[in-house]
């Protein structure tokens, strides 16, 4: 069992043996209610542009949209998450899939700033970065708990020796899996 207060805010950190385990893991907690699920590749649909995903989150379960207030939200999210905004300017008509993976990341991050769930459960964030990518991707998400600082945040790590050390980490916990002696 993982127990994790969800009023408190902060990060946590489970480490999984292998990507099969990561994968149940973040399968089974997605199905629970008020967990959402940020992925390496941003958890964007594919076929929708970065503006209609967006806009899309923003719009969900309200019967009148103001497209200008939208447009902000959705300005003031990127620029957090450290986009340009000449980069914005033009990565609204873009489709995710065609976008650098830590740029898809940032993203997917600006969704769950505009729309926090109870719990953000970031799955395998590091597997495959450089050193400094990871630097940017902690210092990304930091943003997320100075925006929602009562939201926590589960990372989902491979094991490994060289995993970042996260910044004000309320713990690590590991899942091993026994072998089943059937």
């Amino acid at each position: 069992f993982l127990e994790l207060p969800l009023d408190e805010g902060g990060r946590h950190r489970l480490v999984v043996e292998d990507i099969a385990a990561a994968r149940r893991v973040v399968a089974g907690l997605e199905a629970c209610p008020g967990v959402g699920v940020l992925t390496a590749a941003g958890s964007l649909p594919g076929a929708m542009t970065v503006a209609e995903s967006l806009a899309l989150v923003l719009r969900y379960g309200q019967e009148e949209v103001d497209e200008r207030d939208d447009e902000r939200e959705m300005e003031a999210a990127l620029r957090l998450c450290g986009l340009a905004p000449q980069r914005i300017a033009v990565l609204g008509g873009e489709q995710p899939m065609k976008l650098p993976r830590l740029e898809r990341w940032a993203i997917g991050l600006a969704r769950w700033l505009l729309r926090p769930p109870e719990l953000l459960v970031i799955d395998r964030p590091f597997a495959g970065l450089t050193r400094r990518e990871a630097d940017v991707l902690i210092a990304t998400e930091a943003i997320y708990h100075r925006r929602h600082p009562f939201r926590a945040a589960l990372f989902v790590d491979l094991d490994s020796h060289e995993l970042p050390e996260l910044p004000d980490c309320c713990g690590t916990s590991h899942l091993t899996e026994a072998p089943c002696h059937c």
